[in-house]
């Protein structure tokens, strides 16, 4: 009978049956839509596989995106290179690996020249610091050997680098991932005609700076700082070293990481550097409660929105710093500080400005957090700890707090109040999202319960990892139900919490966008969406 039903209305499957034969199966066995290879990518590129997902390990997600990736670039290597360029140019993403894996293939893989050629002169725009220039050889050199092409590319990348950076790298990226500036240039064998230049490279080769006549150049001043610091007893007399020649603490023998030396580091070391180590300098002593100048230089730099986007801080930069911050102890338990109420008052603040002004749209908002079994394992962007449901939870408040008019709702197989408000902390509406995590996945719920409780809705916002199966109703006939039901043009965003290929969002459907969580570009994109501009 519910066979002979089917046939006569596809309305009425399951999530379990396939709607129409556009639909693919997901990892639970559900039926949902395949995004696009350029939306999977970009999910790829902003979440990337780190900790894996509920139905995938880290290994097996990491090589089934890394297929998916190889064989993207066999097909359209042009089209792979740009949508990798959008992300790494808009500070998408949290993490540069994904995008140098990505430009690796291109620029070792691709079938044409001339595009593996573009791969090679962009490398300084996404391979911005020494270490990001070292895990790119990690990936490149896995894909081949160094041919003129391989030799001449790493070669711009010394030879046109302001030598100021070059001299930075040399004291603080020396070696990753089994490769050191060393071996590079070893390889490429760059050729400048600029003594100043030509110092530094052959400093990062052999160790050794030669004698050019002219130590007030400052790149070179950095690098005669470092040195000296080799020799110094004291951290006392190393943080004079780092104020003097304006030494990153990574200059600075580790032994030598006292209390004064972490001092100086927050003046020669920038924001990102900040953001990690705000746990170091409790542990040291320089960050106490009762330090107000320390708190207020902290708290000003984290919070500054110019500094936040000279810095290149993303979202989940902010997020991550607050997670360690405030727990009080290393990722992986080593040194406890006491965390200052303020600090992690910030760092809160620093997430809502990570991801830049954000207009509301002033739509009746309905903000749907998958919080079933499957989001509660993995992790989200390589943060430790943060889980989808956790993820989710954090994405929503940034809707939360924009929009006049939203309630926050969360689903597995029923849907249920979670009590999460504008006024929430991260901290608070992360907890009560994990605390009501349960049973299967059903994603029709938030616009089934909609209409069963008569509630007005016209922005539907569902955050997921799309493995839904358990309902009866497929998620756009729910919308669709809803629609024939109260007359309102109700639309529907999917926020991607997971790298995978699925999407419950009908990409054929002008009143359905899905877009990737933690997108810095994300909340302009449905604020838009919303007031039906795009």
């Amino acid at each position: 009978m519910k066979n002979l039903l089917n046939a006569i209305n596809p309305r009425s499957r399951t999530q379990t049956e396939r709607l129409d034969a556009r639909q693919v199966a997901n990892n639970a066995g559900g039926f949902v839509y395949a995004l696009s290879d350029e939306a999977r990518l970009t999910r790829f590129l902003i979440l990337g596989t780190d900790g894996g997902t509920f139905y995938a390990t880290e290994r097996g997600h990491t090589l089934q995106a890394t297929e998916f990736v190889k064989t993207f670039v066999q097909v359209d290597a042009a089209r792979a290179l740009a949508v990798t360029l959008d992300v790494v140019r808009g500070n998408r993403a949290p993490k540069a690996d994904p995008a140098l894996l990505v430009l690796a293939l291109v620029a070792k893989t691709a079938p044409d020249a001339a595009v593996r050629k573009a791969a090679w002169d962009v490398l300084p725009e996404v391979a911005r610091t020494g270490t990001m220039l070292l895990h790119f050889l990690a990936f490149a050199d896995a894909l081949g050997g160094w041919g003129r092409l391989t030799r001449r590319g790493v070669a711009r990348v010394y030879e046109d680098v302001p030598v100021e950076r070059l001299a930075l790298w040399a004291v603080k990226y020396k070696a990753r991932d089994g490769w050191s500036q060393a071996d590079a240039l070893r390889k490429a064998h760059p050729k400048t005609a600029d003594a100043g230049r030509n110092a530094v490279l052959r400093f990062m080769v052999d160790g050794v700076l030669p004698d050019v006549g002219d130590i007030s150049e400052p790149a070179l001043r950095v690098i005669e700082g470092h040195l000296l610091a080799q020799s110094v007893t004291t951290d006392r007399d190393a943080a004079t070293l780092m104020r003097g020649f304006g030494l990153p603490i990574e200059a600075i023998p580790t032994h030598l990481h006292g209390a004064e030396v972490y001092r100086a580091a927050m003046e020669t070391n920038g924001l990102t550097w900040l953001l990690r180590n705000l746990g170091n300098l409790g542990r040291v002593g320089v960050l106490t409660v009762n330090d107000r100048e320390v708190v207020r230089a902290v708290v000003e730099r984290v919070t500054n929105p110019d500094a936040l986007k000279r810095g290149r801080i993303h979202p989940l930069d902010a997020l991550k710093a607050r997670l360690v911050y405030a727990q009080g102890r290393g990722v992986k338990g080593r040194g406890e500080w006491l965390p200052v109420p303020r600090v992690v008052d910030a760092l809160e603040e620093a997430f809502y400005a990570a991801f830049g002004t954000v207009r509301p749209a002033g739509t009746r908002h309905l903000l749907g957090l998958d919080v079933s079994g499957s989001m509660t394992m993995g992790t989200v962007g390589g943060v430790p700890g943060l889980t989808p449901n956790m993820a989710a939870a954090a994405m929503s408040m940034v809707a939360l707090r924009t929009e006049p008019d939203a309630l926050t709702m969360g689903f597995a197989r029923e849907f249920r109040r979670l009590g999460i408000t504008p006024k929430d902390t991260l901290d608070g509406a992360m907890r009560k999202a994990q605390d009501a995590s349960f049973g299967a996945t059903d994603t029709a719920r938030p616009m089934l319960w909609a209409a069963e409780q008569g509630v007005k809705v016209d922005t539907f916002v569902v955050y997921t990892d799309n493995e839904t199966w358990a309902g009866n109703v497929h998620p756009t006939v729910a919308l669709d139900r809803y629609r024939q039901k109260t007359g309102i043009a109700a639309r529907l965003i999917v926020v991607g919490l997971t790298a995978t290929k699925f999407t419950i969002a009908d990409p054929n459907r002008a009143d359905m966008l899905d877009v990737v969580g933690f997108d810095t570009a994300a909340p302009a994109v449905m604020t838009d969406f919303a007031r039906g501009e795009v």
